[in-house]
């Protein structure tokens, strides 16, 4: 279900690369990911400190109960093919390929990818990006994108007819403790939309833990706030040694139709 990124042929996997019919090639790399995007730009996605920070708080779990509710909504949906779009490190991927056939996960990060690979050999990594993704039309029964960018039309495009989109955003409350550390006034997230041209919503479920975080900066480089805030607001962060933190997430399912 793969296809070429330069002529959109389909890529067939040989002994130590995938290739076309009009010969591009793309070699798999030693930790088994493949390369499939064409931007020559060395610093894209997350680097190699900001993949290790995510991958160091996400492993502490405080995120698992999300992940087992979309993990017990792919079971549910009965889906066979899924595509991870905005991977990252993989930490949801070899989640979802316990409970599913066949699972590609897709970042424009070479670092996260490479970590991804490294540390689930079950599924299927590559570097590409969620706007131009490398594979067939109406090939896939399932998408997830979690905490990344929305890309409609693509999305539309690769899912086969009456499949099944999950779009995992914060919820008003997702670390309210963090803003109100960094913030004298802190604001809540926004619902997400209920309206989508040529989706129709199956279900919006608001699921939500709280939690101890040891590792409050780690927490910080998991969100948009770690560039967007003034230096005074990022050393609170670094004096905090603990923060009781409310962890809530907005999880939409969408069907094609």
């Amino acid at each position: 279900m793969l296809i070429c990124p330069k002529c959109k042929k389909e890529l067939k996997k040989e002994d130590h690369c995938y290739r076309c019919p009009e010969g591009h090639s793309f070699d798999i790399a030693r930790q088994g990911y493949v390369n499939l995007s064409l931007k020559q730009k060395k610093n894209q996605g997350d680097n190699r400190l900001m993949v290790l920070a995510r991958s160091k708080f996400l492993e502490e779990d405080h995120y698992d109960f999300m992940r087992q509710f979309v993990k017990d909504k792919l079971v549910d949906h009965n889906i066979h093919t899924l595509i991870d779009g905005g991977c990252g490190q993989g930490y949801y991927t070899k989640e979802f390929k316990q409970v599913v056939d066949t699972v590609y996960g897709i970042d424009l990060s070479k670092e996260a990818i490479r970590y991804a690979a490294a540390h689930d050999k079950q599924s299927q990594y590559f570097v590409a990006g969620i706007f131009d993704m490398p594979f067939l039309d109406h090939s896939a029964d399932c998408i997830t994108s979690i905490f990344t960018p929305l890309p409609h039309e693509e999305i539309y495009r690769v899912l086969r007819e009456n499949g099944i989109w999950i779009v995992v955003g914060p919820g008003p409350d997702h670390c309210i403790e963090l803003k109100e550390l960094m913030y004298d006034r802190p604001y809540k997230n926004d619902w997400p939309d209920t309206h989508m041209d040529h989706f129709e919503c199956v279900s919006q479920d608001l699921i939500s833990n709280k939690a101890v975080v040891e590792d409050v900066w780690s927490l910080l480089e998991m969100t948009p706030y770690r560039y967007n805030s003034p230096s005074s607001s990022l050393d609170k962060v670094k004096a905090c040694k603990s923060l009781d933190t409310t962890f809530e997430f907005v999880v939409s399912i969408w069907r094609k139709i």
